[in-house]
């Protein structure tokens, strides 16, 4: 083997090594990135609709529903990205120990497309689903704002929520004899 053959067979094992760093770094982000997403968005979105709002003043319902929906595809998308780019580079890693390399450049286009769109997807689901979410919030925060009309929760003698009994009522009093 010439210098020139050993240099770029060098070459290509750098590359390989640096695919190889790129999947294992996708690798080790794979679960934060689902978790923090997951539970930054979606308990947030449940948080509010629970313990601030009642549900008979709630404007635009949908918002928060649709906005859940775009955060749960947020996560379904990111997480295919992630399995996809993982397979695509085991499939690299591979064409490369086997001496492939017109595969890669076949095939690179077409493996990095399918990512970015799935990149794309993932990255204005998030955006969308959280301005629709901030949208309810501050709709609702506004409204509750305006309208300050006690709710039954707020009422002193209520039932409780989350007991359902109420206070005693005191007992009659008694009239002193004249």
């Amino acid at each position: 083997m010439g210098k020139k053959n050993k240099k770029i067979q060098d070459g290509w094992i750098e590359y390989r090594n640096a695919v190889y760093t790129t999947k294992s770094k996708s690798e080790d982000d794979f679960e934060k990135y689902i978790n923090l997403m997951a539970t930054g968005g979606i308990v947030l979105g449940f948080t509010f609709m629970e313990k601030i709002f009642s549900l008979l003043q709630v404007q635009f319902f949908w918002t928060i529903i649709l906005g859940l929906f775009l955060l749960v595809i947020t996560l379904l998308s990111n997480l295919y990205s992630h399995y996809k780019s993982m397979n695509d580079s085991d499939q690299i890693i591979t064409e490369v120990d086997n001496g492939e390399y017109d595969k890669i450049f076949e095939n690179s286009n077409k493996r990095n497309k399918t990512i970015r769109i799935l990149n794309k997807i993932s990255i204005w689901s998030f955006i969308i689903g959280c301005l629709l979410i901030m949208f309810f919030i501050t709709t609702n925060l506004l409204n509750m704002n305006n309208n300050n009309t006690p709710q039954p929760k707020d009422l002193p003698n209520s039932p409780k929520p989350d007991t359902g009994r109420i206070n005693p009522t005191p007992p009659p009093t008694i009239k002193p004899k004249k």
